[in-house]
């Protein structure tokens, strides 16, 4: 399964992180991010380039993940004609792409027009994440979720690393806050296994971050390291 890509233009990289059913384990699928470590400070013609670049790769990558693809765009990308366009021209495959609603202003002067191309997009097929929950103030993030019928809503992993000492209970009432209209509860920055705990005790439902990430890198260096030794003999 392929792990990272690049672009033909320079320096433009990705990386695929793992979103874990906190029940089961299972790998539910996966979030595409923008450079190889850490997103990469882009100006808007590069960003319309990576979009654009997406629209060819990421029909390539599906056949070989598990589960759906993660997708972020913040409310003045969707409404970028150029980088809707690539969005729109995966319509064929939006069955398996959850779009990622990222952190803006909520009270923005163009709020009405993001939502009006969120529920375009979710009309031929696209599913909604919300992202960056507890972000800031936390009010972006409860007011998008507030504000659209979302498949998935994601709990910020600054806010939840900054919680945590807190137990279980103080989480426990945003995640049913944020799971009654059917959303399924993510977690990210999750680090250890007691954070693994935490998360889980709280009612989220899935999973993202480090302990995932780690143990997939390690998945793959042992596969590398195997393939290597059976050429060897």
């Amino acid at each position: 399964m392929p792990s990272a890509g690049m672009m033909p233009s320079a320096g433009m990289k990705y990386r695929l992180e793992p979103i874990v059913d906190l029940m089961t384990g299972e790998v539910v699928g996966q979030e595409l991010l923008a450079g190889e470590h850490a997103c990469p400070v882009w100006n808007e013609a590069e960003w319309r380039e990576w979009y654009a670049f997406l629209a060819g790769e990421i029909p390539v990558l599906l056949p070989d993940l598990p589960g759906l693809l993660f997708l972020n765009l913040d409310g003045y990308q969707l409404l970028d004609w150029h980088i809707a366009g690539s969005v729109r021209s995966l319509r064929d495959y939006a069955r398996r792409i959850v779009i990622e609603w990222t952190e803006q202003r909520f009270h923005d002067d163009k709020l009405v027009d993001v939502l009006a191309k969120i529920n375009f997009l979710k009309g031929i097929g696209f599913r909604l994440a919300i992202d960056d929950i507890g972000a800031g103030t936390g009010v972006d993030g409860l007011g998008r979720a507030g504000s659209v019928k979302a498949s998935f809503c994601k709990i910020d992993g600054t806010y939840f690393q900054a919680i945590r000492a807190r137990g279980p209970e103080y989480l426990r009432g945003l995640c049913q806050h944020l799971s009654h209209d059917g959303a399924r509860v993510i977690v990210e920055w999750v680090e250890t296994e007691e954070d693994y705990r935490l998360a889980l005790a709280a009612g989220a439902h899935l999973g993202q971050g480090h302990l995932w990430t780690h143990a997939k890198r390690n998945e793959s260096a042992s596969a590398t390291s195997a393939t290597v030794e059976q050429g060897e003999s």
